[in-house]
């Protein structure tokens, strides 16, 4: 019965942080603690810049806004996921001790 509530948690969170989380997953990132668009971040890093200047700008902020959406992505992932892995790295060997010592 225990497991069966802690699964039913684990889905209970899941759904909730991705509906909460999957809004912001498209094309957010963080950058100094707050959430932005990466078209916010573009034209902040490389607005008032011409030129060469504004073209090598938008190359290394593009390398970077790519790199902070991988992170950011990955974070929401895991985020989302945790209580699933806790669920399989505690209660699962737990069922299976149980099981072996009920057999024996």
């Amino acid at each position: 019965m225990p497991q069966r509530l802690a699964a039913a948690l684990v889905l209970l969170w899941m759904a909730a942080m991705t509906w909460r989380v999957y809004p912001l997953f498209r094309d957010s990132i963080r950058v100094d603690g707050r959430v932005v668009t990466v078209r916010d971040y573009r034209a902040g890093t490389c607005g008032r810049r011409v030129g060469l200047d504004a073209a090598r700008c938008l190359a290394r902020s593009g390398e970077r806004t790519r790199w902070l959406l991988r992170r950011e992505r990955a974070r929401c992932v895991l985020f989302v996921v945790a209580p699933l892995v806790g669920y399989g790295l505690v209660l699962v060997p737990v069922r299976v001790w149980r099981r072996r010592r009920d057999t024996a």
